[in-house]
């Protein structure tokens, strides 16, 4: 038996689950630590779709590989990792403000 995805961690854990597993049709309950992308059956345009999912609800830009749409991810925590890790990345400063203006 495989153990649950390590929740106390990470509040964020859980969204970034609930929102994996809306928009690919799997189970929360199977989306555990080691199990695959391929074995949970999730096809490459769902991966995509979760993909863009996660960017919008999080309103960060996830980098993948372009040409493999999420398909570098094999287990799921490779992908839950790589999602905070993103979330975890400084977010660029918009130089927004005009000319003199303390923001």
């Amino acid at each position: 038996m495989t153990e649950a995805m390590p929740r106390a961690a990470d509040p964020r854990v859980d969204e970034i689950l609930a929102i994996i597993a809306r928009e690919t049709g799997v189970e929360q309950a199977a989306l555990r630590s080691d199990a695959t992308i391929q074995d949970l059956g999730i096809a490459s345009l769902d991966m995509a779709q979760t993909l863009f999912a996660l960017e919008s609800h999080f309103d960060v830009e996830i980098p993948v590989v372009a040409d493999r749409a999420g398909a570098e991810f094999a287990t799921v925590a490779e992908l839950v990792t790589h999602v905070l890790a993103t979330l975890d990345r400084p977010r660029p400063t918009t130089g927004n403000t005009a000319p003199g203006v303390i923001a």
